[in-house]
């Protein structure tokens, strides 16, 4: 039998009672506070997708936004667009990035609300992939048409189609994207018929549209807006169930076609799973932005109406915009 001698002993003593001395302090360390957690993010650079190519009120209000959390967050809130497939392909990215608060959506109604209902499969579930953050803005969306066409009315602009069915086109930001389903969804209350002509991006859907390769289009506000100002687009009506005070004179589409109403939104979303430490402090900090009056100049003049409120609130505003597209995505379907 192998003798152990007692400066071994002693070491081996030494030794255990160090590591059971570092082992209690790891137990008896606190765990970091979700105030310091909080107060520690963003420790780095945040990006925000925005799924349209630059040049949308999506990507305008954005940047807005951004700069602004920049200022609040002392960190770059930098804006990435990541188009295509109808504002998917952003969505997904999102929806696979870590939920750490870095990486951010500026979700339109398409891959949050409608486009469930319009596509077999999403590589992203609308319901379960994201944690919503805060309501950004409300606006409407506008029809116009190039001073070329000939038309100065909603109702001269059905009468034209019906002459003529499948000979005018409507112009979109993607299938899918809300100015598109809220064509579809005019042209199946007023029973029309208009060939669809999808863009990759608003930017592109107008310059057509003015060049009068293109008979119409409804889209967002914001960027359409300094051309019907310069007159070189014609606002036919808005999609709103009141009139919009940026456009005096132009009346709602549903005073022609009754019942008809769709408008559009932003909300920023983060991935499902971010911790709600950062959520609570991104919905703050968008909050108090958002009640800046020079922030809600900024955003009006692009058509666009402030909202935020809180996380909950903007949980059940998706609850209720899901099941508005489905009942308007089944009236286009005739279901």
């Amino acid at each position: 039998m192998t003798k152990v001698g007692p400066t071994a002993v002693t070491g081996t003593m030494l030794r255990t009672s160090a590591l059971l001395a570092c082992l209690a302090g790891a137990a008896f360390t606190p765990a970091l506070s979700p105030a310091r957690a909080q107060a520690q993010y963003p420790a780095r650079p945040v990006q925000i997708v925005v799924p349209f190519v630059p040049g949308g009120n999506t990507d305008l209000i954005t940047r807005i936004i951004a700069d602004q959390l920049a200022l609040a967050l002392k960190q770059p809130f930098t804006v990435v667009t990541k188009p295509g497939a109808a504002a998917n392909i952003g969505a997904a990215y999102v929806a696979a990035s870590e939920p750490d608060g870095y990486t951010l959506l500026m979700g339109p109604p398409g891959p949050l609300a409608i486009n469930q209902y319009l596509y077999a499969a999403l590589a992203f579930d609308p319901e379960k992939s994201f944690a919503p953050v805060v309501l950004v803005a409300r606006f409407p969306n506008v029809l116009v048409v190039p001073p070329s066409l000939g038309v100065k009315s909603v109702r001269e602009l059905i009468d034209k189609a019906r002459a003529s069915p499948g000979r005018l086109d409507y112009a979109s930001a993607g299938v899918g994207s809300s100015g598109q389903l809220s064509t579809v969804l005019f042209m199946a209350m007023a029973k029309i018929d208009i060939n669809h002509v999808p863009y990759k991006g608003t930017g592109e859907t107008l310059r057509d549209v003015i060049a009068g390769r293109v008979a119409m289009t409804i889209d967002n506000l914001g960027p359409i807006l300094p051309f019907i100002e310069n007159g070189q687009l014609l606002a036919l009506g808005v999609t709103t169930r009141e009139p919009v005070s940026l456009l005096p004179g132009v009346a709602p589409i549903a005073d022609v076609v009754p019942g008809y109403e769709a408008s559009s939104w932003n909300a920023i979303m983060a991935p499902a799973g971010t911790p709600n430490e950062i959520i609570a402090r991104l919905n703050a900090e968008s909050n108090r932005i958002l009640a800046k009056p020079e922030v809600g100049e900024k955003l009006r003049a692009f058509g666009s109406e402030p909202v935020g409120g809180s996380v909950a609130e903007l949980a059940r505003f998706l609850v209720e915009e899901r099941e508005r597209w489905k009942r308007a995505v089944e009236i286009v379907q005739g279901k």
